[in-house]
């Protein structure tokens, strides 16, 4: 039952009277499931990138002082409707902050200094009164014409497929090998950073020498090492007569995974070679529990890890924390505490990744070698090996709607100059997709608090006469609603990797041709066709349990492939 223990865990953490904690956790699943893919670009030289960073645009220099900028919108718009937003955002802080300052600065004035300090006010707010809605209305002309300046440029970035940065505010090639790279370096920087105070001796490497590492491994690189060994050893995967020795060697690595995995134990195994036996009640990996039981080998490919996963890591992080996990004085300590920047960075590599993949898997129809009717064929065998497996459907039905969305919404507006109407109808399906696939989300949680909390009333109201506390057998009865919402926040989640996966293949510059850049669109969309046509046909036969009992049983295998993860400071 202890899986029942962190798929409740985001109930308990909704429940919770700790105000602050909750907000905040609030903020943080928003901004994970529904982020919009990065638009600035990895530019080929990241010299002179980095020099841009640290000398801003002289356009932007010239009206944007810190005093003015943080009051109204000055940067450089991208577009004469950015623009438009920023004259309309300009004009009402304007007038905001007139009316604020005419009537504020009377009060403050006659508290502090008497009916001089009344009248003095009463000058200052008439002259922010009239000076603030002036600046904002000639901050908005100001941005109106920089967009209507900057909107040729745009048009011609766009087309030319090329990325707008935010940094820079400038158009700019997209290197996806480039991207990925600098990913690298940027995770390299870190393992290094991370990993300074690591070079050690240790005193015993056998958990290491399990698992294929070396004394200094980071964590992720030794959660992949036992999510790669448990797969080879798994009970399930050997036969009958080896079935007892893959148990014992099973069992050895998730002990060495275990420890390894927690830096107080990892700490105290590597001093004194003391191996630590763990906890019946510490925390589950959300990784590896979310892999199974979410998880399809042939589909992680264009999916990656599911940002779930990363959201209860960061919600179990903080349930350790007690009485401290409120401390935070901003939504920024609290990203900091969770580890947001590294949340992030994952995010990037996760979309490169899937872009890369997307890359190899359209390369024999983009260069000619499969025929379209061949390259179907193999799109839909591909989609029926993916339906066999557990979930298959569902991944089928998440992954092709979201790839004929940016598919259309790409060759919408390129590949036709008559039908340029087909790229603002397909930016529009796209948009809501999205809007229907987050509306799902938020109505799912909501259905499963209130479920939830009538079972809970309902089933178990002695429990909550006598302590006010639930018991476990109770609880239980909620999991296959817990499971239904996460399958909505899941398709969310994919809808938008996927969005910034394809952008980043469609925009790669490693092309010899623009009708190359269109056939990898078309590809994308047949491949995303075909896996929904598959999933269609395959949702009839459900693959998802019927029955409590089964959902547990699914949960509680994924418990058993998991392994428990030690408290963390």
């Amino acid at each position: 039952m202890h899986y029942l223990v962190f798929l409740l865990l985001l109930q308990a953490i909704c429940f919770s009277p700790d105000w602050q904690l909750s907000t905040n956790v609030v903020v943080l699943a928003d901004e994970t499931f529904t982020r919009t893919p990065p638009s600035s670009s990895r530019v080929k030289d990241n010299k002179s990138r980095q020099s841009r960073r640290e000398t801003p645009d002289d356009n932007d220099t010239d009206i944007s002082a810190p005093q003015i900028s943080a009051l109204f919108v000055t940067r450089k718009p991208r577009d004469i409707f950015e623009g438009v937003r920023a004259a309309v955002s300009n004009i009402i802080r304007g007038s905001f902050y007139g009316v604020t300052g005419l009537l504020a600065s009377p009060l403050t004035g006659g508290l502090g200094g008497g009916i001089s300090g009344f009248l003095m006010g009463a000058v200052t707010g008439v002259l922010l009164g009239v000076s603030m809605p002036l600046m904002g209305f000639i901050l908005s002309v100001y941005q109106l014409a920089r967009g209507a300046i900057s909107t040729p440029e745009a048009v011609k970035g766009f087309l030319d497929c090329k990325l707008f940065d935010e940094l820079t505010r400038t158009w700019q090639e997209y290197s996806l090998d480039g991207d990925l790279e600098e990913i690298k370096s940027e995770i390299k920087a870190e393992k290094s950073q991370t990993n300074t105070s690591s070079r050690r001796k240790v005193k015993d490497t056998e958990y290491y020498d399990l698992l294929g590492l070396q004394i200094d491994a980071s964590s992720s690189e030794i959660r992949a090492a036992y999510r790669k060994k448990a797969r080879e050893v798994h009970p399930d995967k050997v036969d009958k007569s080896m079935r007892e020795a893959a148990e014992q060697k099973f069992r050895e690595i998730s002990a060495a995974y275990q420890t390894l995995s927690d830096p107080n134990h990892r700490a105290r195994y590597d001093n004194s070679g003391v191996r630590s036996d763990g906890d019946s009640e510490s925390a589950l990996d959300p990784y590896v529990f979310f892999a199974v039981l979410f998880g399809s080998e042939h589909v992680e490919p264009y999916v990656g890890e599911l940002s779930i996963a990363s959201t209860f890591d960061s919600l179990l992080r903080l349930s350790r924390r007690g009485e401290n996990a409120a401390s935070f004085e901003s939504i920024e300590d609290f990203k900091s505490a969770v580890g947001w920047n590294v949340h992030v960075l994952k995010t990037r590599k996760r979309e490169t990744e899937i872009a890369i993949h997307l890359r190899t898997r359209v390369n024999d129809y983009v260069e000619g070698f499969l025929t379209l009717g061949a390259y179907k064929d193999s799109c839909y065998e591909e989609a029926s090996t993916i339906a066999k497996e557990a979930s298959g459907a569902r991944y089928l039905l998440a992954i092709g709607p979201a790839m004929v969305a940016e598919a259309n919404y790409f060759l919408g507006y390129r590949k036709s100059i008559i039908k340029k109407w087909r790229g603002p109808v397909g930016n529009l399906k796209r948009k809501m997709l999205k809007l229907r696939r987050k509306a799902s989300m938020y109505k799912s949680i909501l259905h499963t608090a209130k479920e939830s909390l009538g079972i809970i009333s309902s089933e178990c109201p002695d429990n909550l006469e006598q302590d006010g506390r639930v018991s476990m057998a109770c609880l239980s009865n909620t999991v296959p609603l817990i499971l239904e919402m996460a399958w909505t926040i899941n398709y969310l989640d994919i809808t938008s990797t996927l969005s910034g996966a394809c952008k980043k293949l469609f925009y790669d510059d490693n092309v010899s041709s623009k009708e190359e850049r269109l056939r990898r669109a078309e590809a994308v969309h047949i491949l995303g066709t075909q896996f929904y046509l598959v999933g269609l046909q395959k949702a009839g036969n459900a693959t998802a349990p019927s029955s409590i009992d089964e959902i547990k049983d699914r949960a509680s295998a994924a418990f058993a492939e998991s392994v428990k993860r030690g408290n963390e400071e």
